[in-house]
């Protein structure tokens, strides 16, 4: 046996792990180990992002000036 056969000599779990995959209920963008994590910050920067975005237009069509 070699030194380095444990990390090549595992159990092949692809089969189990597609069908818990398919078999899931949850929309496909959730079905993710930590796709729940993604898609909450990516949502959370898109807010940030749009809400900025908003208020300097916002800041810019009504003419305030920034100091």
């Amino acid at each position: 046996m070699s030194l380095l056969s444990p990390l090549y000599n595992l159990p092949n779990h692809v089969l189990e792990k597609q069908k818990a995959f398919q078999n899931s209920s949850k929309p496909l963008i959730l079905r993710g180990p930590r796709a729940g994590i993604y898609v909450g910050g990516y949502a959370a920067l898109f807010t940030v992002g749009m809400l900025s975005t908003v208020y300097a237009c916002g800041n810019l069509i009504a003419g305030k000036k920034t100091e």
